[in-house]
């Protein structure tokens, strides 16, 4: 591969120039500029991003850290920030923690070394590692700090409103699938959903699922769901769960919804492939992505933005699995 120097002698100019074009550091004239990248075409030069970033400090990469990229929700969000991105000149490097803390701190690891210039991170398991790291960070779904802002979902409001419509929609022997209790995202659901169900003086059910979404989730869940059909509504703590819900009813031939209505959480794009197409809660996915990445930008460009949570509206979607 050609080098600086050898571009620098093709051009007619020195290295120094070549270097400033670059990296963009200095002014370069616009006829230099020109000659500098007929050159770097013609021998096909690709700069070393590792270098550039040790001089710039700005590699122009930012670390995106997921539990799960096999989960809908997660694989959608992650292309609407990877398109967010680019449009401002950034590139992804995608990290699949699958929940797993070790994982997590190997790949905070590689993104320090690959001089990451933000890192986004969704459902932290290792909290205490980021206080040590001078790299902007943008939390999404739990807190990792006071330090550290958060983009969510108003995942307590979506709660209530679940609760609302299965309650409008008749329901009264009503019961909740949670999510682990270390997801906040979650529990931030099962608390507005109970909560909104207190104002109505009615008691409400809840069964707990270990798992967010692995292929297993059916058979590690199954024994919970056995006396499942003396509900008629039932609230799922997201989409992909909800679908395995479905899947558990049909089995054991309960017609959706007259017998039993249900609602998830995500609005994925699983819910338009179920039959009935499931109702859901709308997490504002674009939104969402176009927020963390404007957000992450300036705190890499060093503007001030408060530190606080940066909540967005979530909304029904009423589709085949509800009555109303």
């Amino acid at each position: 591969m050609s080098n600086i120097r050898k571009i620098a002698k093709a051009a007619g100019v020195s290295i120094a120039t070549v270097s400033r074009y670059l990296n963009g550091t200095e002014h370069v004239s616009d006829e230099v500029k020109l000659k500098i990248q007929k050159v770097i075409e013609e021998v096909n030069y690709k700069p070393n991003a590792l270098a550039r970033a040790v001089f710039t400090k700005n590699s122009k990469t930012i670390g995106l850290m997921v539990p799960n990229i096999s989960n809908p929700f997660f694989n959608q969000m992650s292309s609407v920030i990877e398109e967010n991105a680019n449009n401002n000149g950034y590139n992804i490097l995608l990290c699949n923690t699958d929940d797993d803390i070790e994982k997590e701190k190997k790949y905070l690891d590689v993104l320090q070394s690959h001089r990451v210039a933000g890192i986004v991170v969704a459902r932290s398991k290792c909290k205490e590692e980021y206080g040590n790291i001078d790299i902007p960070i943008i939390s999404f779904e739990n807190h990792i700090s006071d330090e550290i802002i958060t983009v969510s979902s108003d995942n307590y409001s979506g709660g209530k409103i679940a609760f609302e419509h299965l309650y409008e929609s008749g329901c009264r022997r009503i019961l909740h699938i949670k999510g682990p209790k270390c997801f906040e995202a979650t529990e931030e659901r099962y608390r507005g959903f109970l909560d909104a169900a207190k104002e109505k003086n009615l008691e409400i059910d809840f069964i707990e699922f270990e798992t967010d979404f692995q292929v297993e989730m059916l058979k590690e869940n199954i024994e919970k769901l056995k006396r499942i059909n003396k509900y008629d509504g039932i609230f799922v703590f997201n989409d992909i769960a909800a679908a395995t819900v479905m899947k558990f009813l049909k089995m054991n031939n309960t017609k959706i919804p007259k017998d039993i209505q249900i609602i998830g959480f995500d609005n994925s794009f699983i819910c338009e492939l179920l039959h009935p197409s499931l109702t859901t809660i709308n997490q504002p996915i674009q939104e969402l992505g176009k927020a963390t990445i404007e957000i992450l930008i300036k705190l890499i460009n060093n503007e001030k933005i408060p530190i606080k949570d940066y909540l967005m509206e979530v909304k029904l979607i009423n589709r085949g699995t509800t009555i109303l």
